[in-house]
């Protein structure tokens, strides 16, 4: 039977198609969905949302053996299903925004602003790493 501090925990999992990332309890997550960010506690209604590029934070957190309490996820892209004090992410990539290297983030930004996109699908195809490559320079400064 679970105890009583594990009723007020969420069961964070994070998975990408070659592996399952995190998998932890957490008090409460900050997500970034494709229509900006949105926190999740226990109790939080169900739903399922659309991953944005971004951090996800999870605070209050137990187990996986770091002795973390906070816990931060650089994700581009994917679904996020909150259910039953549960949060599952599901992205094609998922890196701990720890060991993101600002200096290397910051010159891919200023590659990607110096290249040059004829075409909408192109420019609209650097837009998105663009502000991709920005979030992930967010990420690395913390």
């Amino acid at each position: 039977m679970a105890d009583q501090s594990s009723k007020r925990l969420l069961h964070c999992v994070i998975v990408t198609p070659e592996k399952t990332v995190l998998d932890l309890k957490a008090a409460a997550v900050s997500l970034p969905l494709d229509d900006g960010s949105r926190g999740v506690a226990v109790g939080h209604a169900p739903f399922i949302g659309r991953l944005g590029t971004g951090e996800v934070r999870m605070s209050g957190v137990t187990g996986g053996g770091s002795g973390q309490t906070s816990v931060r996820t650089f994700v581009e892209g994917g679904f996020a299903e909150i259910g039953q004090n549960t949060v599952t992410i599901i992205t094609q990539r998922a890196i701990d925004a720890g060991s993101l290297d600002p200096a290397e983030a910051a010159a891919e930004l200023k590659r990607l602003a110096a290249e040059q996109a004829t075409g909408d699908e192109a420019i609209e195809a650097r837009m998105m790493a663009e502000s991709a490559a920005r979030e992930r320079l967010r990420a690395a400064r913390g």
